[in-house]
């Protein structure tokens, strides 16, 4: 390949690069698919409920087509950030893990944030809900693990990469659980001191359209799986890995 033919294949791929990233506000949630496998209605009728109370609501990462949120700069505080113009999307994923069903459930945020102030683009939040079997008649909720940040760089002097850092980088619950709406379990997605981070409530919250990993376009799980859109928990790098650190029991 000579000089001229090997630029103007670079300028393609960087084209076609950027042009997998839209603007955050113009993704297009991907409409909920009717459950047909006992793993997508399992993960239906377990969807948590979220309240979004943190700095920035959650907003869908990618649509049908591969295109992926080009997300907010940590500037600006939480303008642009507390509404999804097209409605928002709830991930979903589900494997047996140490003879228990795990079903991950994630949620998009297009910047990061740290009590009011904006840290980065791109963020996740995700909840694992724990149930003993999804092919039985009635199954129970067995455990729930919700995530957090464990560490978070110093903003100012007085806050420090020690200030909120955990051992752990879920919250964990085993059943009895509390704040369970059905098979429902309602959760918040806030921020007090530190980052954003889920956890349990009695508030009623909102339901997202669930797309399962399985039913994701290809295009769209093919750009899921990069790193253009932050630390994607489901993704096949990350799933297993997420699930050791959620395991409550």
């Amino acid at each position: 390949m000579n000089l001229h033919a090997f630029l103007i294949s670079v300028a393609v791929a960087f084209i076609t690069t950027k042009a997998a990233s839209i603007s955050y506000e113009k993704v297009a949630p991907i409409a909920q698919p009717e459950a047909v496998t006992v793993s997508e209605k399992a993960g239906v009728k377990f969807k948590p409920q979220v309240k979004m109370g943190g700095g920035c609501t959650s907003f869908p990462a990618v649509n049908a087509a591969g295109e992926t949120s080009s997300g907010l700069p940590a500037d600006g505080g939480n303008y642009g950030c507390v509404e999804a113009p097209l409605g928002s999307q709830v991930y979903g994923r589900a494997t047996w893990y140490k003879g228990v069903w795990a079903i991950m459930y994630a949620w998009y945020y297009p910047k990061s944030f740290m009590a009011i102030i904006g840290t980065g683009t791109h963020d996740w939040q995700n909840a694992v809900v724990w149930i003993d079997n999804p092919a039985v008649g009635t199954p129970k909720i067995l455990g729930l693990s919700t995530s957090k940040k464990s560490e978070t760089d110093y903003m100012k002097p007085s806050i420090t990469t020690e200030t909120f850092k955990s051992s752990s980088n879920y919250d964990k619950a085993k059943a009895p659980i509390q704040n369970v709406n059905g098979t429902s379990v309602k959760l918040v997605s806030t921020s007090i001191l530190g980052p954003m981070f889920l956890r349990s409530t009695p508030a009623a919250g909102e339901f997202q359209d669930l797309i399962m990993w399985s039913q994701l376009p290809e295009a769209a799980r093919t750009a899921l799986a990069g790193k253009e859109i932050g630390d994607v928990p489901f993704s096949d790098a990350n799933f297993q890995k997420k699930l050791g650190e959620a395991w409550p029991f």
